[in-house]
């Protein structure tokens, strides 16, 4: 029996727009706390940042449902936002 999708539409427009805001966040997060020099917490945020977009956009078309995909985009931007802000 084929499972029908329903709210494909929201899952698209997290996976285009809030995924990789909140990837790029992420990583903004991490270089903000890692113990090492300024140099390589940048080079290291750089060289995550795509990858952790494309994931972010993979795992927002794969959930279950478009609000699935959109609370989880604003929780890890959420936490990173916090992390940002208390560093």
């Amino acid at each position: 029996m084929a499972q029908k999708h329903e709210h494909g539409a929201a899952r698209i427009g997290a996976a285009v727009t809030a995924a990789p805001a909140a990837a790029v966040l992420a990583t903004l997060a991490l270089m903000a706390v890692l113990p090492a020099a300024r140099d390589a917490r940048y080079l290291l945020a750089q060289l995550l940042a795509l990858p952790a977009m494309v994931a972010a956009t993979c795992f927002a078309l794969l959930a279950r449902s478009g609000t699935r995909a959109w609370v989880g985009s604003a929780l890890v931007a959420a936490v990173s936002a916090a992390i940002l802000v208390l560093s």
